[in-house]
């Protein structure tokens, strides 16, 4: 795209607008006219503009990246290859478009990502890893602007992209290299020419802290003391085991971190187990609330139809309080970014709500307690997919969302109600309402729980 001229490539790519701009080429959002026009990213090399050394560099890098994608785009969170080819003197790699920011826009936009937020991202991307080290590929450029978050996406929406330095691990891997990556989020190792597995991880960990923050990781490290101070820059507490997961993703000595991502998923998982909460705990978690009816007014009147016994009225106001505080139009589309963008007193006031005018009958934090005894956990990914679906069918039993389909017979196969046919009564099923997670908003059972776990030691903490 020069000087008004379209750029058109093998007659099967057409591209239609400049999207990024680097060192050694150009990324176009393009048109694959082999696939009816589907949208796909070039990205155009210029190697000739460059001394041969630094133009070997550049079709190494390419070469590289075409390979490895090559070999690892049929991950759904690796942006699949189409092409690569050279032409005119210029090399091009076709590849997936990924619509979406990534986490350095993100975080500019949005400001500084919570706890929560990074333990979805780092039970996002942690996979992601595993399957690029089981690969034998090092990623060695793990940073905030290579990992997008997928617009419309709900579950693994974070993409891992830029794979021209990814390099392929041996047992020669130790010998001293070139110097590839961000010098901000590179491990020591790797600033030496050397890079491992444990490298990924170390950068990962410095991508955290710097989201956690908001502040460049080189003002994260004292090297006056020769340690990390990024504790000391937090805005906020964040638990003490997350602190952990983090400290240890970033020590300096590759012995001391977490030999894999599988290691640091299980320890991450192990903070998701609730413990069982009794029912003194409950009442210091939900001691009282100061909400400004004037602030948000429909709290107020969810109260009073609460109080009056309203459960089905009560029931749809507490639906549209969320649809409009995460700016959706159905359950379905939304996800845990809007889940965890409202106000935790938010939350803990529509579930205080509930349970006082239930005699703690109904509530989240009620459904969380069955949750838990059935095993449920706080966090889920696609590799337990299928723990969660069957869990989630019996929590659909116990709350009296399905139902006997022969004459109320126990032993007949479950099926669904009807919205209208919930039981809005306060003899329902214990934990029958709010249902928020009822049918299509199966989807927000694991990200409102970690909420609400995450609003409660928050407010302890106050």
């Amino acid at each position: 795209m020069n000087c008004g001229k379209t750029l058109q490539l093998k007659g099967l790519y057409e591209a239609i607008a400049l999207i990024g701009q680097g060192g050694m080429g150009r990324t176009f959002q393009a048109k694959n006219l082999g696939r009816l026009g589907q949208d796909c990213a070039i990205k155009q090399f210029l190697p000739q503009f460059y001394e041969p050394e630094l133009r070997q560099k550049a079709i190494a890098l390419f070469d590289r990246e075409a390979n490895q994608l090559k070999e690892l785009g049929s991950h759904p969170q690796i942006p699949e290859l189409i092409s690569y080819f050279e032409e005119e003197g210029y090399l091009y790699l076709v590849q997936e478009l990924i619509e979406g920011a990534n986490l350095y826009v993100e975080l500019q936009r949005d400001g500084i990502f919570s706890e929560a937020q990074v333990c979805q991202l780092l039970i996002n991307i942690l996979p992601v890893l595993q399957f690029i080290h089981d690969r034998q590929v090092i990623h060695r450029d793990i940073k905030p602007e290579n990992i997008i978050r997928r617009t419309g996406a709900s579950h693994n929406n974070f993409v891992l992209v830029d794979f021209g330095a990814a390099k392929a691990f041996t047992s020669s891997s130790n010998r001293t290299g070139t110097l590839i990556g961000s010098a901000e989020y590179i491990a020591p190792e790797q600033a030496r020419g050397k890079a491992f597995p444990q490298s990924d991880l170390y950068s990962l960990g410095v991508t955290c802290i710097y989201l956690l923050t908001g502040v460049s990781p080189f003002d994260l490290y004292d090297d006056a003391s020769d340690r990390w101070i990024w504790q000391e820059k937090l805005p906020t507490s964040i638990s003490h085991h997350l602190v952990m997961i983090l400290n240890r993703l970033l020590e300096r000595a590759i012995s001391n971190r977490y030999t894999s991502a599988r290691e640091v998923l299980q320890d991450l998982q192990s903070l998701g187990t609730y413990p069982k909460p009794n029912s003194e705990s409950l009442e210091e978690s939900y001691a009282p609330l100061s909400i400004d009816p004037k602030i948000y007014p429909q709290i107020a009147t969810l109260i009073e139809l609460l109080n009056l016994g309203q459960w089905q009225e009560s029931d749809r106001l507490t639906n549209e309080i969320i649809l409009e505080l995460g700016n959706k139009d159905r359950i379905a589309r939304l996800t845990a970014k809007e889940i965890e963008l409202i106000d935790c007193e938010i939350w803990l006031a529509i579930d205080r709500a509930w349970m006082q005018a239930s005699n703690n009958r109904f509530g989240w934090s009620i459904q969380q307690q069955i949750w838990v005894n059935l095993g449920g956990k706080l966090i889920y990914t696609e590799d337990n997919y299928w723990e969660f679906a069957a869990i989630y069918e019996k929590f659909a039993d116990r709350l009296g969302w399905r139902k006997p389909s022969w004459f109320n017979l126990e032993f007949s196969p479950r099926i669904w109600r009807n919205y209208e046919n919930l039981i809005f009564a306060i003899d329902a099923p214990l934990g029958h309402l709010p249902s928020l997670f009822f049918w299509e908003g199966f989807n927000l059972v694991d990200p409102v729980f970690y909420r609400l776990e995450v609003c409660r030691q928050s407010r302890n903490r106050a």
